[in-house]
C-alpha cells in the first residue's frame, strides 16, 4: 500500500499539518524541521497525493511560463529566476516557446488555461499596441504577470528599457563618438523603449537624429545584426558607433565590421544589451548593458505568487522596473585612448571623459 501523509507524520512524531507545511516549504516552519521531514519522505519513498491536494486547495500548484525564444540566454535566465522562487513555494512550471508567433502564443495561453494553471508569466510576441493577450487572460481570471515586454494596465516586471537605450547611447557619446547608429529590435515594447532612450541621449547631447542610422534587426539573431551592420557600412557619412538593441545583434554587427576591415573600437565603437556570459570572451570584449535577468524572474515569480495567494490580482496593476547597469569593455573604449594607440579620431567633437569600467 502507498505510504500516506499520516504514516509520514506518525513516523516523525509530528502533526499532519506540520509535515504538510514542511513538505511545501512554508516559511513558518523552521529549516531544520523542513529538512527532517523532506529527508524522511525521501527515505520511506513518500509521494504527495497531488490530486487530493488540488481538490482540497483548489490549486494545481502549476505556473505557466510563455516566452518567445527558449534558445536565448535572456529567457533561460529569467526562467531560472522564476523557478528559484516558485519551486521553493512548492510550485512547478510548464514552459512554452512561441517562436515570436502571436497566434502560437494564443494557442498556448488557451492550452494552459484548460490545464488550470494557477497563474501565468508571459513575455508576449504581440505588438505593444495590441492588448489581445492580456485581454484574453483577464477574461479568464487567471493571475498574470508580464516580463520583458510591457502592455498598459497589466502587472509587469522588467528592466527600464528607456534607461537602457539612454545609458548605452550616452556612453558612446561620452567616449567621443558623434555619429551613432542604432540597430533596433522588432515591434515589441522593449525595442521601442530602447529606441526612445537612444533618441533622448541624442537630443540631450545636441546631436541630430538621422533616420538612415536606425535599422531593424531580430533581437535574438546574430545574422540579423550582421546584415544590418553591412548596411551601416554603406551609409554616408558612415556611423562612428553602433548601439545594438541586444547582445546577439551586437555580436553579428561586430563580425560584419571586423570582416569589412574596420577596427573596433578605433573606427567604430559597439555596445549591446543583455550581458551575455560569453560577451567578455569575444576577440574584442563586448560592452553591454546588464538587465539583471535572474532578478527579473525572481521578482516576477514573487509578484505572481502574491497574486495567487492573496488574491491581489484585483488591485491596481504593479509596474516593477529594475535599473540597468552599464558594463564598459574594449568594444567601446574611450576614443582618446584609441588616438593614443594610433587610432584616428574620425572627427569626434564631443567632450571626452573616461568612463569607469565595472570589470
Amino acid at each position: 500500500m502507498a505510504i500516506t501523509l499520516k504514516d509520514l507524520a506518525r513516523t516523525l512524531n509530528l502533526s499532519v499539518s506540520t509535515v504538510n507545511a514542511a513538505l511545501y516549504n512554508r516559511k513558518d516552519i523552521s529549516s531544520a524541521t523542513r529538512k527532517r521531514v523532506q529527508d524522511m519522505a525521501r527515505a520511506i519513498n513518500y509521494h504527495p497525493n497531488l490530486v487530493a491536494r488540488s481538490l482540497k486547495t483548489r490549486k494545481t500548484y502549476v505556473l505557466g511560463v510563455i516566452v518567445p525564444d527558449l534558445s536565448r540566454s535572456f529567457f533561460a535566465e529569467v526562467t531560472k529566476g522564476i523557478d528559484m522562487v516558485a519551486s521553493a513555494q512548492g510550485y512547478n512550471l510548464v514552459l512554452c516557446n512561441t517562436g515570436e508567433d502571436p497566434s502560437r502564443e494564443e494557442d498556448q495561453i488557451a492550452t494552459l488555461i484548460s490545464k488550470r494553471v494557477d497563474g501565468l508569466i508571459l513575455a508576449s510576441a504581440h505588438h505593444p499596441e495590441s492588448a489581445v493577450a492580456p485581454k484574453s487572460l483577464s477574461l479568464s481570471g487567471i493571475p498574470l504577470v508580464l516580463v520583458d515586454r510591457f502592455f498598459p494596465g497589466t502587472n509587469f516586471v522588467g528592466a527600464d528599457d528607456v534607461k537602457i537605450g539612454y545609458l548605452a547611447t550616452k556612453h558612446l557619446i561620452e567616449q567621443g563618438y558623434r555619429r551613432v547608429a542604432h540597430l533596433r529590435g522588432p515591434n515589441v515594447s522593449t525595442a521601442q523603449g530602447r529606441l526612445d532612450g537612444y533618441l533622448k541621449a541624442l537630443r540631450e547631447s545636441g546631436i541630430e537624429m538621422r533616420k538612415e542610422y536606425i535599422l531593424e534587426a531580430q533581437f535574438h539573431d546574430e545574422s540579423g545584426g550582421y546584415k544590418a551592420a553591412k548596411k551601416v557600412l554603406n551609409i554616408s557619412p558612415r556611423p562612428e558607433a553602433v548601439f545594438a538593441a541586444s547582445d546577439p545583434i551586437a555580436i553579428g554587427a561586430l563580425e560584419a565590421l571586423l570582416e569589412s576591415g574596420c577596427r573596433v573600437p578605433e573606427d567604430v565603437g559597439v555596445i549591446g544589451v543583455g550581458s551575455h556570459r560569453y560577451g567578455r570572451y569575444l576577440r574584442i570584449p563586448l560592452s553591454t548593458v546588464d538587465q539583471n535577468r535572474i532578478e527579473i524572474g525572481k521578482r516576477a515569480a514573487s509578484l505572481l505568487l502574491g497574486l495567487i495567494e492573496n488574491g491581489t490580482n484585483r488591485k491596481k496593476p504593479r509596474l516593477i522596473l529594475l535599473d540597468p547597469k552599464l558594463i564598459a569593455r574594449e568594444s567601446s573604449r574611450c576614443r582618446a585612448e584609441a588616438r593614443e594607440s594610433g587610432g584616428e579620431s574620425l572627427g569626434a567633437s564631443a567632450p571626452l571623459r573616461t568612463v569607469s569600467r565595472d570589470e
